[in-house]
């Protein structure tokens, strides 16, 4: 199972999602603003126009997932997700390319919370750490895949439409093509799946039986609901994901940052290469720590919110001439992944309850998708961004005192 259902579900949709999500970062170095006519507070919102689709689509998928074949369900919402981030490539105003990033955040919204489902339909609960890390490790590869391809078709020089608009449907082409394979490849379950004989079918729905058999009452139970308004630590979570996210928006402007201070557009996207690998490493430092250590993994959570927080200070208070200092703290004012891996493990480990384990989730995202639309529109004054910069600092001091706290 593990050589084709991890790449086709988790580790190759998620990778070219990310790299949807973060490729108007690479766009932004080759004028997409000037030729949209937008200022630096348009591509803000731009950017924060997604997480409105995200935001108002969460809500509507849940339904639909329980009462459609899941694979089908992301198959199609891949292949949907295909044809919009093409269509990026379409709009000649911001109104257009605005709407058009608030459709694919609502086509997202269907695509990470169905993964879950679908880990617990083919992996037992001590399996899924692993696959959890393996999907936020997809945010590194998509920084690394998104640099290199915005650098070879820049390396194209003139073409008939724009660079950016190129990188769009250089995209849009690739998720399409993964929404289609994911629809004929992916089984609908272990009892179902192509590649498994009668005995391996039988082998994989049974060793996930006892999950199964131990799985809470799904009742809705308005004792768990008071019990989580009344949790405060489940409440810190809540804050922690807003905190974490707050930070994010440096992800879409670090390429913005390098080109600011006096890199090529064709060297930015060189230069921004290392981020992702320095994400990676984070990552699995994060992960394997806690695996193999007895060391609390809210001191890991605070190890992963050093080098953001060091990457930001950096941004901040480095003299304009030190070009490659900036640059190396914008790799690590990235490195935003791994504290939401710990999150994630912390919502997992000590939330008790169906219903309030749902509770704390739908207040994570909510949380999270407000941080993402409020970020970026501090992110406007060039080439610095200080005030998105402070925000990044805010917020990480968060995480810290989130993470001291629980």
């Amino acid at each position: 199972m593990q050589v084709l259902i991890d790449p086709i579900s988790g580790l190759g949709i998620n990778a070219i999602l990310d790299l949807d999500k973060q490729s108007i970062g690479y766009a932004a170095v080759f004028n997409l603003a000037e030729d949209l006519g937008m200022d630096s507070h348009g591509y803000s919102w731009a950017v924060s126009s997604f997480y409105f689709g995200q935001l108002i689509a969460n809500y509507i998928f849940i339904y639909a997932m329980s009462r459609l074949p899941i694979a089908r369900f992301v198959g199609i919402s891949v292949m949907l997700w295909g044809i919009l981030a093409g269509s990026l490539a379409a709009p000649g105003n911001f109104g257009g390319f605005a709407a058009v990033r608030f459709l694919l955040g609502f086509a997202e919204g269907a695509v990470q919370p169905a993964f879950v489902i679908i880990t617990s339909t083919w992996y037992k609960k001590s399996e899924h750490t692993f696959r959890v890390a393996g999907w936020v490790t997809c945010n590194g590869v998509a920084q690394i895949l998104g640099a290199l391809i915005m650098y070879g078709v820049g390396l194209s020089g003139s073409t008939a439409i724009a660079t950016w608009r190129i990188m769009f449907l250089v995209c849009g082409g690739g998720t399409l093509l993964a929404g289609g394979l994911f629809t004929w490849l992916m089984p609908l379950g272990p009892d179902t799946a192509w590649f498994l004989n009668d005995t391996e079918r039988v082998i994989a729905t049974q060793r996930l039986s006892v999950d199964r058999l131990s799985k809470e009452q799904t009742t809705f139970s308005k004792s768990q609901v008071w019990e989580f308004l009344k949790d405060h630590r489940a409440w810190l979570l809540v804050l922690g994901a807003f905190c974490n996210t707050l930070a994010s928006p440096v992800i879409k402007f670090a390429t913005l940052v390098i080109n600011g201070f006096g890199w090529s557009k064709l060297n930015t996207m060189l230069v921004s290469l290392p981020a992702g690998v320095i994400q990676i490493i984070f990552i699995w430092a994060v992960v394997i720590g806690i695996r193999v250590t007895s060391i609390p993994r809210c001191a890991w959570g605070i190890f992963a919110t050093l080098p953001p927080l060091i990457g930001n200070i950096g941004v901040a208070a480095l003299p304009q001439s030190s070009k490659w200092g900036i640059v190396v703290c914008t790799w690590l004012a990235t490195v935003l992944s791994p504290a939401m891996v710990v999150f994630l493990s912390l919502i997992a480990s000590n939330i008790k309850g169906n219903t309030k384990k749902a509770a704390v989730s739908n207040g994570y995202f909510v949380f999270y998708a407000a941080a993402a639309i409020a970020g970026p529109q501090l992110w406007t004054d060039k080439p610095r961004y200080t005030k998105g910069v402070i925000a990044d600092l805010v917020a990480l001091g968060g995480n810290i005192v989130v993470f001291t706290l629980f």
